[in-house]
């Protein structure tokens, strides 16, 4: 005999046995409490009797009395392994009637369905249904559902999620706010993204070289390059190594911006990393350099200058090709 077949015989088993007892009981005409209740419930969702579990469940509900969020999670686990998402949908309405809060798990469960079946309104609805009605517990989890929502672009419900955590005084995880402050990013949300960061910190988080990257990049893109700047000093102050993308969008965009003695201060604390930057950052600086008259580039830049005119690794390939000639 297989395990599963084993399994199964021993939950026949214990059904009979609870059968035996729930009949005595009915004999005696007692009345179950919530405990029972919910033992009920719990252990024929365990035994796969999905319909028994429900049965209970509903009996339970209509004496006013309320499940523990262990027999509400089984009993909506076995109705969505069932494909009986509609009754689903009847349990939650029937909790949200009766202002029973919807634990993270369901509400999880819940939420994933309707996004399986490429219903993001309706997913989007019955969150924002749940925060309006503050149908949450005090320890609700939105980490994956937060994540989900970046996903398929909804970052204002997923910053809602984010707030009714820290409502709760939960704090997300530091790769939920990685998420959420790359989509705003992305997004040219940079004030918000800005925010989040700081919140980040004050949580005692640290965001991941990818949040800063993206960050860095964007507040470049945005003409906020001295903030771009100010990204890379508060990592190397943590004590942290900020990578070659971030060096890179600082330094393209202070080029860009023509504020060469920036673009070469910053190229020479890149090398101090150990960072080589691409031949055509390093030559376009070296050209832009050398055409500037001396008024127009400071002590620093010339020496730089003259550093990068010695190395020649850095000279254009057919300048080296001349020369071996």
């Amino acid at each position: 005999m297989g395990q599963a077949e084993k399994s199964n015989l021993e939950h026949s088993k214990n059904s009979v046995f609870v059968d035996t007892i729930l009949d005595e009981i009915q004999e005696k005409r007692l009345e179950f409490d919530d405990v029972t209740y919910n033992f009920l419930v719990y252990g024929f969702s365990n035994c796969e009797s999905g319909s028994r579990s429900v049965y209970y469940l509903t009996e339970m509900m209509s004496k006013e009395l309320k499940p523990s969020n262990r027999s509400l999670r089984a009993v909506v686990r076995s109705l969505l392994e069932d494909n009986k998402f509609t009754e689903v949908l009847k349990l939650s309405q029937e909790m949200e009637t009766k202002r029973w809060v919807h634990c993270s798990i369901v509400q999880n469960e819940i939420v994933t369905s309707f996004l399986n079946m490429g219903k993001l309104q309706e997913a989007v609805k019955f969150l924002e249904n749940m925060i309006r009605k503050d149908l949450i517990p005090d320890n609700i989890n939105y980490d994956n559902l937060i994540k989900k929502m970046c996903h398929h672009g909804r970052n204002d419900t997923a910053s809602d999620l984010l707030d009714s955590m820290l409502m709760k005084a939960n704090i997300p995880d530091s790769t939920t706010y990685d998420r959420l402050i790359q989509e705003l990013s992305v997004c040219n949300k940079i004030d918000d993204a800005l925010d989040l960061y700081t919140e980040m910190l004050n949580h005692k988080l640290a965001p991941s070289i990818n949040t800063y990257e993206v960050f860095t990049e964007k507040l470049c893109e945005c003409g906020r390059t001295l903030e771009g700047e100010k990204l890379i000093d508060t990592m190397i102050h943590a004590g942290e190594q900020p990578s070659k993308g971030m060096f890179g969008s600082v330094v393209s965009r202070y080029r860009f911006e023509r504020n060469f003695t920036k673009a070469s201060e910053l190229l020479q604390r890149m090398q101090q990393f150990g960072y080589k930057p691409d031949f055509e950052t390093h030559w376009s600086l070296i050209s832009t350099l050398s055409r500037l008259s001396d008024r127009d580039i400071d002590d620093n830049s010339s020496n730089f200058l003259s550093k990068l005119l010695s190395e020649s690794v850095l000279k254009p390939k057919k300048d080296v090709d001349r020369k071996s000639k």
